[in-house]
Parts: structure tokens; C-alpha cells; sequence
């Protein structure tokens, strides 16, 4: 095991104050939590950083760059009373370091290398603050890193020692520190990377071209002195006014940056390599890695902040390349001025402490979860002209408002702070503060997985993972240009690297066996990725060298497409990771959705309504809505805003019906009516009768829908503010809305479609296509349906030669039809130009609150479509999910007003048994079959009829597999507590134990499962229409393996079936259907336990109504029923239907046998279909009262209950 990549983590420990030597009483601190200085230190993600990354080669050689500690106790001793003695902070303290018995090679990688023994050191140390950062503010539980430094004379720190360290690097052996300006940097919780700049840019194509054209001339000239000619002249005070720059070449351009031993991140314009030199120098400088920054405008204003952000990526830069980088270049144009930055230690000194400033003040926002107190930003700046000119004003006020129960005097904003307040209450402060603390809960829990980068070599992180969060030890093999619009994205290929690790001693055996191919990765096309070096040791890493995407998996070779390019010094292997190293992909846990969450959330309370923006709309044609609209534009722009009218009261509108709850209003109108209308209005101009055709196949259409569906048109349709379609499972709520969208657009309304992901957006729009309807498709197009790709903007532009960007905004607004996701909304220009008149979210009970915010500003009227008893949005904080994230605004508009909502429950997918389950257990009766060949549809299997005669002849047990599959039963519960021990779960922990996750498994359900699947091949069900679902991932794994060991007895005829049966998650089905589904439901002990997944009935509501034909439940009765109330109901309608089946012991080997002698015997020919199915009628009838429901509504009073949010409506019998 390396040591020095893995370290240790324990929790922090509260340690009992010792008195001082002298035993009088400890002086106090603000922000301490006891009487004297205590820290406790650990090693932490930032160790290898520092390790290798410190001040020179023998603290390279002996390791001991620098402590990490996490705080338990501070206290600060009183400062001397003499103004000339020197003030000193004493912090007695735990340390855990590494150190090395022997000295290392400063080569990592190659086979010479002689690694001396590594151990653990835990010791007491005493750091004492001098200087500057006498001051530093440390809490209990703040992590530190403590860097060591060394400085030249002239101010700049040295990037190596030369071995002249000795004497002060033996002081760090020692149990004291004396952390000072010299030699010393301290960065407050490394693990908040701060960025280095804030970029915003408003321009039109006019104003950038006129721009461009200024500085190109500018760059033009300043490229040809600098890299072709004697240099770029630097502009310097007297006497180096002749000094140049010289560039020999360009490393990288944009290179995003990350450094956990700063807590930075930034990407610097360029990363060039080149030499100052001046004409009285005839040797020139040395040849050095520079930072580039390239500024437009004048530097009167920023000039200190960009000479700030310059110098910071000389740390980035150093750390990263371990190259002298000491200086760097700021370029401002028009007029071109070269500058040179110089990092002086008291510069970078300053930059720290304001970056640890900010990132305390970061820390107890991401310890919101445990923070009792609600002043966690820091104190505002109190100063109304820099507030009035900051971008981010707004959502600051806002804050100071809602979380920390701000005014306008603790602002210091006075009137300004009321002008954007005052139109907030206390309910609409409360809302915001509540999400807004649930986006910062999941966020957090988002983080956790990317601070995993720092602390886990890349096989150890992948093993403990089991291939769910990263990929290591990868080769690349080829790099060539992306196929895209941007010359920056290249396609990488990669294969596993097949060269062995250095391994030590301590190392575990098992983890030696490195993999051949991706078999068994769980990363997924278009999945978002970061691309790492990692040195072959695993001691050296160079993080986000890229984002990416992954575009293929195969067995044995994975591509990405990158973002930019990949540093020419990296493949040089003149980067920290050597010239030995291996490539990882790490999944990017920056959840840019949460970023756009908050967004929209801020914009539903302050800032300029969407009102503002009218193109793309049709009011004319809803004098109701117009006047409303109309309105609430009016105040935005005269009142609550500033007065340069960039600001206002939010979505006033969204805001009174979302978080106020105002009852939605509709207007009284029939979808026959508003069609026939129409027609007569464009009669005079429809020379060619189109209009009316298109008028009467619409209204063909509509005589078609059941009455439900036709409600629910006539509902979107007679809405002002919103509309509810509750799409039960097999409803047709897609086919539903699609047609809704056709008469919305015939009426001359434009729509926008979208969804959380894209197969939700294409899964409509394909319907829509079918009915050759034009559309505009937002989106990449490698993600999008290859149908779709055609319709997307960037394909319709390159058809119809557009080639200006107002070309392409007329192309935009003028669309009727526009689909894209939720999270789009935020990122394209399209929905800052126009608005809509419909905005249509399918499957919006999986999308939470704010996220579905930002589609519904873009729209007068939106229309939720889901159905709220099916899983909710995923939520991965349980924290967050306990205080409610994971109810969508589908589910809390419905419970307010109900009569918003119309259900459809004419369903087209079950037969009788399984819908009949369905009712008992989630939907009280509410569901209906839409047909009688619907409710009768059976299983069919193609056995020869000798088969069946010689199991009614003997009976026997061996051929119970017919029993089950062939008894025109839609349901069967094949219960497995008859088989006794054997078929009880398995639960261990995955290969890494302590850091991986529990694995649950059943081995005996696995077995059956795959026997059943054979013998439905057997039986002539296409393997296509045959899925396998299971809570656990793990037994999902575990039962494509065994359907793998039976295809591989080619008894089914091959092993062509098994890439068409679909094994998957519950979680991952939703939305889909077969004719059969097996379900396993895993858990199986004398405990009776279950699990969290089990519990939620939503969840298993999605596994009961995935089947069309045949649903195969496979579990342990006893366990199930006596763990969840829900399957208590289940095991009650099982019974009362006779749908259980006990298994025999030897079950697995009767159905072996039972394959061998089926495989022997051809199929019977399918039979021609008949108009009378004649299914008779078995036990009970399918429309028998039960008298268990699991939702079933006892009282009106009961406003909590869930079947109380869906109004009761008429049935009809089929």
C-alpha cells in the first residue's frame, strides 16, 4: 500500500486544554472554542501536492513539505504589550507526517528508482503564528495546509533549494514550527478550489466584430515580434526599458488548472515558454513557463486585480510543471502594452490570506448542514457605489435578506437595499432560504466524490469504486481532431495500459491483477469525465488536464472528446507527472445543474422580469393572458428596480403560483370549438385548403382519444396560468401531449418542449415527427436521436447557409416548435431573445423545484406532465431528501389545487392481472384497460403440446417451469423461502472493504432468473421483449453474468439473445415496458429486513407496471412481507389470487433439465390471431373488490395522504 498517496483519515478530536507552564489562566480568541491553542494535524488530499510541489529538491528528498491539520481547538495568547517585541501565536499540536528513512530519486517512474521504507509519524508539534499570519482566523474543524517556503534575496520564492536547505529542513523534523512570513504559507481549507477571475460578456455580433477589429492588428504584430522576431519590448521603468520577451513556444491555451496545496483553480488565456532578455544582456535570460493574460480595455480600473490574477497562476503554473515560473505577462490591447507581473513572496503572501478569507467564509456555507447560526457569508462590504456597480448585487441582496435576516442598515446599501427588497414577504424569503440550503446540502454531498481525486491512487479509487467512478491506468493510443464546430476539442482513444506498477511490500496481492478491457465499467456514453496524468508509482498526479465526454465504450478501447487540447508538456513529459505515467478518467461530480438550480431560484425573486422579452409570443390570440403579461412587464420595468433598469422584482407571475400557491385560472372553451374557429378565420387566405384539412384531421384525431385524454387536451388548452396531466402507467400521455402540441401549434401558439434529460425531449418530438411537424432541436447533436440530429440549430444553420448571428436569431425566434432540457434553458442565447406561449415538462415529477424553474419563466402558460406515485427527482443527499428536495413542483401544485390536475387512466400496456395489482397496491381502482385485447393479453409460449401432456400425465416437479409460464396468469410470485438457506442474501463489502461500497446479492435468484429467461427464448418470446430489473446494481452485475453462463450453452440457439434482453436498475426503467419482466427483489434473512430501496413504494410501483404480458416477481415472502407494509399488501393479493408459487429446493437444476429437454424439440407455429380471444375467466374476476389499498383516501380530512391529491372522476366500464 503507498503511504504516501493514501493517507489515513480520522475524525478530528476534541482534546482537553492543558495549563500553561507558568499556571496561570489561558488568554481567549475570538472564534475559539477553548482556553488555549490546540490543532490536531492529519495528512490530506493536498499531501502529494505539497510533497512534490514544495521548495526543493532535499524537501523533495525527505518529504516533510509541510502539515495539514484539522483544527479542534484555537486560542490566541495576548500580544506582548511592548510594540517592538515580536507578537507569537502558539497552536499546540498533533501531527501525523511522512517521512523517509532514506533518500529518494527525484525521478519517479523509472526502474532505478531506490525507495527507502515509508512510515507514519504521529507526534506532538507545536506551530507557532508569526507575522503576518499572527492573524489568521482558525475554527474548530478548519482544515489547514502549512506550505513550506524559501526565499531568494530578491523577494521571489525559490523554486529549488540546491541543497542548501539543510539546516532548515531539519527543523522540520523537529516537535516546533515557527510558521512565519519567511518560510511559511498557510491556505485555509485547501479543498475549496477559489477561482482566480469572473468573466462576463454581453456583446452583440456588431460590437464584437468592431472590437475584434481593433486588436487584431494589435495581436498580429505582437505574435510576430514575440515568436518570430527579437522580441516583444516589455513595458518597464527606467533602466529596463529595453528588455523583451522572447516565446519559443506555446504550451497550452485556456488550461483549466486545479491545486489543492493553493485551493485554487483557474485557466489562463495561455501557458507559453519563453526568455526575458534586454539588449545589454548578451546571453539572454533563462528560458522560464509564463503565464498569459490577455486584457481589452483600460487598466486604470482593474489593474491590480488582473496584476493578482496573473501572479496566481504563476503558483498554478509552478505547481503544475514544476518549471521556474516566477513571472508573468499581461497584454492589454487596443494599443498593445506587454507587462510584466513579478511574483513577489509579499504579493502572493496578500493574494493567500484574501483567498483564505473568502474560502472560511466558503467553508461555513458548506457546513450548512450542521450550522446553528445564519451569518455564515461574510459581512457585506457596506458600500453602495461598489454594490451599485457589481454584477452579482442581486442575488447578494437577496442572500442578506433571506439567510442572514438582513436590512438596509446592516447592508450599508440604505434605500438601494430596499428598492430590491421591499416587494419580498416573509413566505417568499423563507422559500428561498429553504431551497437554497437544499441545492447547497446536495452540492456538498457532490463534492465529496471530487475531493476523491487528491486521496486515492487511480487503481485503488477505481477498485473501491468498482468502476463507478473512475477508470485508471489507461494508455492513450490516438488523439485527432473532434469532429465539431470548435477546432479546440480533440477525440482521444484509450486502452488499458498494460504495464506493470512498481509495487512494494506493503501492497496488497489481489491488487496486482490489473484489467485488460472496460468489461464492467459503469460509465455511460455522453457522461461527463475528467482527464488525469497519474505518475506509473501512483505518487505524482496532475489533475484536470481536461473535461471530456465519453463517446464509446467497447471491450477493449474507450473515447473521449475533450474540451481543449492536450498540453505539449505533458506528452513531453516535462510536466510533475514525469515521462513514466498513465492517463484516468474520473466522473466530474461539479454538478452544473445544482450552479443553474440557484439561478433560477434568484430569479424567481429579484431581477428583471421574463416579461420584458415578448417576441415569439402569440398574446394577441389570449386577450386574458396579454393583459397579464402586460402587466406585470410594466412594473418590472418601472418599479423595485434600479434606477438603470437592471433590476427588478424577479418572476412575479411563477413566484405567486409557485411559492404563494395561487389557484391557476382557467377560461371556459372546447378543443372542437377553437379548431373549427381557426378555420373560418383563415379561410379567406387557404386558396389550397390546407388549413382546413390540417382542421379536420385534427379533429378525426381528437374523436379518437378516450374521454380522459380529450379532458386533458381541453385542459391545456383552457389554461392561463398552468395545467396538470397526471399520466398513470400505459396512459399514452406521450401520444397525449403530442397531439396537444399539434393543436396548439395549428392554433398559432408556439410551444416549448422539454424534459430533465434528452431521450425524455426526443422521446415526444419523435412522436411529432411522425406527423412531419417542423421543430427546432437545442442540443449537441452527438445527444441528441439520430432522427432528431437534422432539426437540431447547428444542423439547420449549415443546411440553409446561415451565416450570421442575425440570420441565425430570426431563425430562432420565428420557430413555433422548440424542444431542449430543462438545464439548456439557462446556457442558450435562444431564451434571451424570445418567449413562448406553452412550455411542456414530460416527466416533470422527476425534475425538482428549481431546476424546472428556468423552463417555466420562458413561457405564459406551462403544462406539468408526470405522475408523482412513480419515483421522484433524484436527490442524492439524505439530508436534503428528509427536508423535502425530492418533491417536484408537479406534486406540490397538485396537492394545493387538485382541480388543476386531470388524470389519465385508461391504460394500454397491462393486462387484467397485472393492472389489477397495480390498483390494489398504489392506485385505488383508479386504473382501467383501454380495450378487452389489452386486458386478455397473455403469455404465449410455442412448447410443443408433448410437452404439456406429459406434465399433466406425472406431474411432476421437475416440470414446474410449464405451471409457471403457461398458466394465463398475468402475475406470479415465485417465492423462495422453500429452498431453504441457500437462497438467503449475500451482503460484502466490494474489493477496497473500509472505503467501498456493500454489495447485495442473491446467487439463488440470479440462477432462476437466467433459467427462466432461457426457457422464454425457448419458448419463442423475442429476446427483445424480455427485461430483467432489480433494485441493486450489484445484482444486476451478478445476473448478467449468469444469463452470460447460460447463453453459453448455446441451448437457445446461440448467444445472439443475450445483448437483446435488457438487465437494468428499477430506478433506470421508469418510462420503459416489455411483454415479460422479471423482478428480483434480492433481499432474503431472518431479520426481516429490506432496506431503504424496498421501502419506497414509488420505486416498487415503477417494477409492478413495466410488463405488458408477464410479471415475474422473485423474492423471499417472509423477508418482504415482514419488513414493508407495502408488500404485506402485496403478499395479501397474492395469496387472495392464488398467484404464489413455492420453489421446489432443487429448483436451479429442474430448470436445467427442463431447458436440455425443451431445446430438444422444434416450436409449434404461431397461431393465427383471432378476433374472439375467449380467455375465460379463472377465480376471481379482475374487477372483485379487495379490501386492502395502500393509497386508498378514508376521509377528505386526510391532506397528507397522496390518493387525496387526484379528484375523483366518472369511470366507465369496458
Amino acid at each position: 500500500m503507498d503511504s504516501n498517496r493514501t493517507p489515513k483519515r480520522k475524525r478530528a478530536r476534541m482534546e482537553t486544554a492543558t495549563p500553561s507552564k507558568s499556571g496561570g489562566p489561558a488568554s481567549r480568541t475570538p472564534n475559539s472554542g477553548g482556553a488555549e491553542s490546540t490543532i490536531v494535524w492529519k495528512d490530506s488530499p493536498a499531501d502529494k501536492q505539497i510533497r512534490v510541489s514544495g521548495t526543493g529538491k532535499m524537501a523533495v528528498r525527505k518529504e516533510i513539505q509541510g502539515f495539514v491539520g484539522r483544527l479542534t481547538r484555537a486560542s490566541q495568547q495576548s500580544p506582548p504589550e511592548m510594540a517592538d517585541e515580536r507578537r507569537e501565536r502558539p497552536l499546540h499540536a498533533l501531527a501525523k507526517r511522512k517521512a523517509a528513512l532514506e533518500s529518494h530519486s527525484d525521478r519517479v517512474g523509472n526502474g532505478s528508482d531506490t525507495h527507502g521504507a515509508i512510515h507514519d509519524q504521529e507526534l506532538h508539534v507545536e506551530a507557532v503564528l508569526t507575522d503576518d499570519w499572527f492573524d489568521v482566523t482558525v475554527e474548530a474543524g478548519d482544515t489547514i495546509n502549512v506550505v513550506f517556503t524559501e526565499q531568494d534575496g530578491a523577494g521571489f520564492f525559490l523554486q529549488e533549494d540546491g541543497g542548501q536547505n539543510g539546516s532548515r529542513s531539519s527543523e522540520r523534523d523537529e516537535a516546533r514550527i515557527r510558521i512565519n512570513n519567511e518560510r511559511n504559507m498557510v491556505i485555509m481549507h485547501p479543498d475549496i478550489l477559489v477561482s482566480t477571475c469572473l468573466v462576463d460578456c454581453g456583446l452583440n455580433e456588431e460590437t464584437a466584430l468592431l472590437e475584434l477589429s481593433k486588436v487584431v492588428e494589435d495581436y498580429r504584430a505582437w505574435l510576430s515580434a514575440a515568436v518570430a522576431g527579437p522580441g516583444a519590448l516589455l513595458n518597464e521603468p527606467p533602466p529596463r526599458t529595453s528588455e523583451r520577451v522572447q516565446v519559443s513556444r506555446v504550451l497550452a491555451t485556456e488550461e483549466m488548472m486545479w491545486s489543492i496545496k493553493w485551493g485554487l483553480k483557474g485557466a489562463t488565456d495561455a501557458s507559453v515558454e519563453g526568455t526575458i532578455t534586454s539588449q545589454d544582456d548578451g546571453n539572454g535570460g533563462n528560458r522560464v513557463v509564463l503565464p498569459l493574460e490577455l486584457k481589452t480595455g483600460s487598466k486604470v480600473y482593474a489593474g491590480v486585480e488582473h496584476q493578482g490574477q496573473v501572479i496566481l497562476y504563476t503558483l498554478l503554473l509552478n505547481e503544475r510543471y514544476r518549471q521556474r515560473c516566477q513571472e508573468g505577462l499581461l497584454l492589454y490591447v487596443p494599443g498593445i502594452e506587454t507587462n510584466r507581473i513579478s511574483a513577489m513572496a509579499t504579493h502572493i503572501r496578500g493574494l493567500i490570506m484574501s483567498r483564505n478569507h473568502f474560502a472560511s467564509a466558503m467553508a461555513k456555507v458548506k457546513a450548512v448542514g450542521s450550522s446553528t447560526s445564519s451569518q455564515v457569508f461574510p459581512s457585506m462590504i457596506r458600500s453602495r457605489r461598489e454594490c451599485e456597480r457589481c454584477f452579482q448585487v442581486d442575488e447578494c441582496v437577496l442572500h442578506h435578506a433571506a439567510t442572514e435576516n438582513g436590512t438596509a442598515e446592516s447592508s450599508g446599501l440604505d434605500e438601494l437595499f430596499t428598492q430590491k427588497t421591499q416587494h419580498l414577504n416573509a413566505v417568499d424569503l423563507e422559500y428561498f432560504k429553504q431551497w437554497n440550503r437544499l441545492i447547497d446540502l446536495e452540492q456538498q454531498h457532490a463534492e465529496k466524490n471530487l475531493r476523491a481525486l487528491w486521496l486515492q491512487i487511480g487503481w485503488k479509487r477505481e477498485q473501491a469504486q468498482e468502476s463507478a467512478a473512475c477508470i485508471a491506468h489507461l494508455k492513450l493510443v490516438a488523439d485527432k481532431p473532434a469532429h465539431s464546430e470548435s477546432g479546440a476539442k480533440r477525440t482521444l482513444r484509450f486502452i488499458r495500459d498494460r504495464r506493470k506498477r512498481p509495487w512494494n511490500s506493503s501492497m496488497e496481492v489481489e491488487a496486482q491483477v490489473q484489467p485488460s478491457s472496460f468489461a464492467g465499467v459503469r460509465f455511460r456514453v455522453d457522461e461527463r469525465v475528467i482527464l488525469s496524468a497519474e505518475s506509473l508509482d501512483g505518487k505524482k498526479l496532475l489533475v484536470h488536464i481536461s473535461r471530456a465526454t465519453v463517446r464509446a465504450i467497447e471491450h477493449g478501447l474507450l473515447t473521449i472528446e475533450t474540451r481543449q487540447s492536450i498540453p505539449s508538456i505533458v506528452t513531453s513529459g516535462q510536466s510533475v507527472v514525469g515521462s513514466e505515467f498513465t492517463w484516468r478518467l474520473d466522473k466530474d461530480a461539479i454538478m452544473s445543474g445544482l450552479r443553474r438550480a440557484k439561478e433560477n431560484l434568484v430569479r424567481l425573486f429579484i431581477g428583471p422580469p421574463p416579461e420584458v422579452v415578448s417576441a415569439g409570443t402569440a398574446l394577441t390570440n389570449r386577450s386574458e393572458v396579454e393583459m397579464l403579461v402586460r402587466s406585470v412587464a410594466i412594473a418590472g420595468e418601472g418599479g423595485g428596480g434600479s434606477s438603470s433598469g437592471t433590476s427588478g422584482m424577479g418572476d412575479t407571475r411563477r413566484r405567486r403560483l409557485i411559492v404563494h400557491l395561487t389557484r391557476p385560472r382557467f377560461k371556459s372553451s372546447r378543443v372542437s370549438e377553437q379548431i373549427t374557429q381557426h378555420c373560418q378565420k383563415c379561410a379567406k387566405d387557404d386558396h389550397d385548403g390546407r388549413v382546413s384539412a390540417q382542421g379536420q384531421a385534427l379533429l378525426d384525431a381528437f374523436s379518437q382519444l378516450n374521454v380522459d385524454q380529450q379532458r386533458a387536451v381541453q385542459r391545456v388548452l383552457s389554461s392561463l396560468d398552468y395545467a396538470l396531466v397526471l399520466g398513470m402507467p400505459g396512459t399514452g400521455k406521450t401520444a397525449t401531449i403530442a397531439f396537444t402540441v399539434r393543436v396548439l401549434l395549428f392554433l398559432g401558439f408556439s410551444v416549448l418542449v422539454t424534459s430533465y434529460t434528452h431521450s425524455a425531449v426526443d422521446n415526444l418530438l419523435l412522436k411529432l415527427l411522425a406527423c412531419e411537424v417542423p421543430m427546432l432541436r437545442i442540443g449537441n447533436p452527438a445527444q441528441v436521436h439520430p432522427l432528431i440530429a437534422d432539426f437540431t440549430l447547428e444542423q439547420q444553420a449549415h443546411r440553409e447557409g446561415i451565416a450570421s448571428v442575425r440570420a441565425m436569431e430570426v431563425r430562432m425566434i420565428n420557430a413555433h416548435l422548440v424542444g431542449c432540457t430543462c438545464l439548456s434553458v439557462n446556457s442558450h442565447v435562444l431564451f434571451a431573445k424570445r418567449r413562448f406561449d406553452f412550455c411542456i415538462v414530460d416527466e416533470a415529477t422527476q425534475i425538482t423545484q428549481p431546476v424546472v424553474m428556468g423552463a417555466l419563466r420562458c413561457a405564459d402558460t406551462f403544462v406539468l406532465v408526470g405522475d408523482h406515485y412513480q419515483l421522484p427527482p433524484l436527490v442524492a443527499n439524505a439530508q436534503a431528501r428528509k427536508e423535502g428536495m425530492d418533491v417536484s413542483l408537479f406534486r406540490r401544485l397538485a396537492e394545493a389545487h387538485p382541480e388543476a390536475s386531470q388524470q389519465l387512466s385508461y391504460q394500454y400496456r397491462m393486462n387484467r392481472d397485472i393492472m389489477f395489482l397495480a390498483n390494489r397496491l398504489v392506485y385505488g381502482d383508479k386504473l382501467k384497460c383501454g380495450s378487452f385485447g389489452v386486458a386478455s393479453n397473455h403469455l404465449k409460449l410455442r412448447w410443443r403440446s408433448t410437452q404439456q401432456q406429459e406434465q399433466s400425465a406425472n406431474g411432476h416437479d421437475a416440470l414446474w417451469p410449464v405451471r409457471v409460464l403457461t398458466n394465463n396468469q398475468g402475475v406470479v410470485f415465485l417465492d423462495t423461502d422453500s429452498m431453504g438457506g441457500e437462497a438467503a442474501e449475500s451482503s460484502s463489502a466490494s474489493q477496497n472493504g473500509r472505503g467501498g461500497r456493500r454489495r447485495m446479492e442473491n446467487v439463488v435468484e440470479a440462477q432462476v432468473i437466467a433459467g427462466l429467461v432461457e426457457l422464454l427464448v425457448l419458448g419463442g418470446v423475442p429476446s427483445d421483449e424480455i427485461a430483467v430489473i432489480s433494485p441493486f446494481r450489484s445484482q444486476v452485475a451478478l445476473i448478467q453474468q449468469h444469463l452470460a453462463t447460460v447463453a453459453a450453452s448455446r441451448r437457445a440457439g446461440g448467444v445472439e439473445w443475450l445483448e437483446a434482453v435488457e438487465v437494468s436498475t428499477i430506478d433506470k426503467y421508469q418510462g420503459k415496458d416489455k411483454d415479460v419482466i422479471l423482478v428480483s427483489f434480492v433481499r432474503c434473512n431472518e431479520e426481516k429486513r429490506v432496506g431503504e430501496l424496498l421501502t419506497d413504494w414509488r420505486r416498487i410501483n415503477v417494477a409492478l407496471t413495466r410488463a405488458k404480458q408477464k410479471l415475474l416477481l422473485v423474492g423471499s415472502q417472509s423477508t418482504l412481507s415482514g419488513g414493508s407494509a407495502l408488500f404485506q399488501v402485496l403478499s395479501r393479493v397474492v395469496q387472495q389470487q392464488l398467484w404464489g408459487f413455492k420453489l421446489p429446493r432443487d429448483a436451479v437444476e429442474s430448470l436445467r433439465l427442463f431447458a436440455e429437454r425443451v431445446a430438444g424439440q422444434p416450436l409449434e407455429p404461431e397461431p393465427e390471431r383471432s378476433t374472439e380471444l375467449g380467455a375465460k375467466s379463472r377465480g376471481k374476476a379482475a374487477n372483485d373488490s379487495v379490501q386492502v389499498s395502500f393509497l386508498r383516501r378514508e376521509s377528505a380530512t386526510h391532506s397528507g395522504d397522496i390518493e387525496a391529491l387526484v379528484p375523483n372522476v366518472s369511470t366507465a366500464s369496458l
